[in-house]
């Protein structure tokens, strides 16, 4: 049996999802790279998280998913900060910088959870 029978009752999966469409919804005014980087990185987050449940609990591959899903979140916290610096900040903007860093706070939650010791050989 799956850990998550629906990618909704997986905490990081949904704030990456609520990332993504904050960022299609306050991008299209950023400059055109800008705004194609941040929703890249809002795609892959949400991906690659959707990816990481695939997985068994503590396996090499969820931790794997949610190292490269961290990434991704971080780069998305980074590409906000870039239009914040440009002078896009905004009411709309501090939502979709929550958002991003409630994303990449639950991914670090979830890929702790994730990170078992390893037995040791006898």
């Amino acid at each position: 049996m799956y850990e998550f029978m629906s990618l909704d009752r997986c905490a990081a999966y949904v704030a990456a999802r609520s990332a993504l469409i904050a960022v299609q919804r306050v991008a299209g005014g950023w400059p055109d790279t800008l705004a194609e980087r941040a929703r890249r990185e809002a795609i892959e987050t949400m991906q690659v998280t959707a990816e990481a449940t695939a997985y068994d609990h503590a396996t090499a591959g969820r931790r794997r998913c949610l190292r490269d899903a961290l990434t991704s979140a971080i780069g998305l916290a980074a590409s906000i900060d870039v239009a914040r610096a440009m002078g896009f900040g905004d009411i709309e903007l501090d939502d979709v910088q929550r958002t991003a860093g409630r994303t990449v706070a639950l991914l670090g939650m979830f890929l702790h959870a994730n990170t078992a010791a390893v037995p040791a050989a006898r």
